[in-house]
């Protein structure tokens, strides 16, 4: 294989199209870089450089243990049998950069909550991380945090017309109203939880001063809002969405619906939530 030959003061400054799964090697002061193509003038060696190792898969590590996710630096966890400290301590060490695991036992209540047991490293639930470009602020024992959602968040704002007037009606900590605000310029946002309404505002603040949101505390039950206000409501709550469909399409012309359960006819599959069920997600408009 070619490498590109630069000394390793200059990596910073080198621009190259390097071979991807391929380690960069190292001898003394120069680093050989894998390339599949050089610009003239550039030194280039023959090299025989490792192929990369990604990081194991959790179930590689320890058996039995598949089901995670990760929130910044915060691990979440849902194992089918007890883990020792000994295997704990493998997670930490295999993925460096997780600072504290916790066990996901079940949402519960009105909220959607994780109900989390800490099992290793710092005893703290709060943590940032990005998405899309964005930075967030959660803490994840207050507000549901789903990473295995975040492609099809940015499908829906890519989906939504730039002079939409859109209400994200359970916004949480304000995963999709962010990116909805970068778009669109101004979005309203709520939920029950204040919590999350509290994240999503200082979220805000740390990305950009023209991220405008309107976030307002309210049960979606009884939305304070005239009718026909919005254009989109989306109702991102698979659990208990039946109960809130004829009041979101109260105040807006059309609403995307996500529901948690068996796949019906006329809805369409987004994630696998468990060997039975998935969230599914239907657009429904509302004078129909």
């Amino acid at each position: 294989m070619k490498c590109l030959k630069v000394p390793r003061r200059l990596m910073g400054e080198i621009r190259v199209k390097s071979v991807p799964g391929y380690e960069i090697l190292y001898e003394g002061d120069y680093a050989l870089i894998p390339v599949s193509e050089v610009r003239e003038g550039q030194e280039v060696v023959e090299c025989n450089p490792p192929v990369k190792r990604g990081t194991p898969k959790l179930n590689e590590i320890v058996p039995g243990v598949s089901s995670f996710y990760l929130v910044g630096d915060i691990m979440i966890i849902s194992p089918r049998r007890e883990l020792t400290q000994e295997e704990l301590g493998r997670i930490m060490r295999t993925y460096s950069k997780v600072r504290a695991i916790y066990l996901r036992k079940k949402v519960k209540g009105e909220l959607r909550v994780n109900e989390l047991v800490h099992v290793a490293g710092e005893k703290r639930t709060t943590t940032t991380f990005n998405e899309g470009g964005l930075k967030y602020f959660v803490d994840v024992a207050k507000v549901y945090v789903n990473p295995s959602m975040a492609t099809e968040r940015l499908r829906v704002v890519e989906s939504v017309p730039s002079s939409s007037r859109v209400l994200d009606a359970f916004t949480g900590y304000g995963a999709l109203a962010l990116q909805l605000a970068r778009k669109l310029g101004y979005v309203v946002a709520g939920d029950l939880n204040l919590d999350g309404l509290l994240m999503a505002s200082l979220s805000a603040k740390m990305n950009s001063s023209k991220l405008v949101l309107d976030l307002v505390h309210f049960d979606a039950q009884y939305l304070p809002f005239r009718e026909k206000a919005f254009d989109l409501a989306i109702g991102d709550n698979p659990t208990m969405i039946d109960r809130f469909v004829e009041e979101l399409c109260r105040v807006s012309r059309s609403v995307i619906l996500y529901k948690l359960g068996r796949i019906q006819d006329g809805w369409e599959k987004v994630n696998d939530y468990s060997k039975d069920l998935v969230i599914m997600k239907r657009v429904l408009r509302c004078n129909e």
